[in-house]
């Protein structure tokens, strides 16, 4: 457990580099076809595919290509076949990309969180016992900042048992 002044992550980005994140970010989704999405439904109903399907649909793609003529019915749109698998690809590497980036963001808010929550504790603490010992202007701090632990039935002292 980190003690009370540690403070991982004690930095902020500048306005600047939250544009140029966001519109980084939008410049992504701006190339992202439009009927790209799926519905609830759709994401239950259609199929992933794993590794071993992907290898086998390369190998029909490959197959149909080098020796399909006549074979593969004319109906089944091979140049379709290739476009999904390459792109299937590429978003694979994307994500990848992406995954690592929003476990990042995650994290960082993880830590800020647990450090900002851990801090505001401790002060809401130091605003009930100065609020005992008779500290000017400390109760009417401690009673709006108890708020926040009074619907969960401990009379607003949640913080006192954490910390102390």
């Amino acid at each position: 457990m980190s003690n009370i002044n540690e403070n991982r992550l004690n930095f902020v980005f500048t306005a600047a580099d939250i544009t140029l994140m966001n519109t980084s970010a939008n410049a992504i989704l701006a190339k992202m076809p439009a009927n790209s999405s799926l519905s609830e439904d759709q994401r239950d109903s259609y199929n992933a595919i794993s590794v071993e399907n992907k290898v086998f649909c390369e190998e029909c793609l490959s197959e149909a290509q080098s020796t399909g003529t006549g074979i593969v019915s004319s109906y089944i749109n091979l140049p379709n076949l290739a476009n999904d698998l390459t792109l299937n690809s590429q978003m694979a590497s994307l994500e990848g990309t992406l995954s690592n980036l929003l476990q990042r963001i995650r994290d960082i808010r993880r830590v800020t969180g647990h450090e900002g929550y851990k801090a505001s504790n401790a002060i809401y603490g130091d605003y009930g016992r100065a609020a005992e010992a008779g500290i000017d202007n400390a109760k009417s701090g401690y009673d709006r900042l108890k708020v926040r632990y009074e619907a969960q039935g401990n009379g607003g002292r949640e913080a006192d048992t954490v910390l102390l």
